[in-house]
């Protein structure tokens, strides 16, 4: 994700999109345990788990993008402060 220098939700945004994304890999590792050992019940918990986890990362994703859009004019390509995260 891009993140302008200076700009706080820039980097909240990020810290944000980092933390949903290290928790959804967590329960994908998750899964992959619960469905080897054959524990139905663990697969089910977990997949809803993963599945909110995925559309919390969209949201943030999104937010990203709207962010971007509104305060810095569509992203680097504009602005010269930009740097990739």
């Amino acid at each position: 994700m891009e993140v302008i220098r200076g700009c706080a939700e820039c980097k909240r945004l990020a810290q944000a999109y980092e933390s949903e994304t290290m928790n959804w890999f967590r329960l994908e590792g998750h899964l992959r345990i619960a469905e080897y050992g054959r524990d139905p019940d663990a697969v089910s918990r977990i997949a809803s788990e993963l599945d909110a986890t995925t559309r919390q990362r969209n949201e943030v994703r999104a937010a990203i993008e709207k962010h971007k859009h509104d305060f810095h004019s569509g992203g680097s390509q504009t602005n010269p402060l930009a740097m990739r995260a």
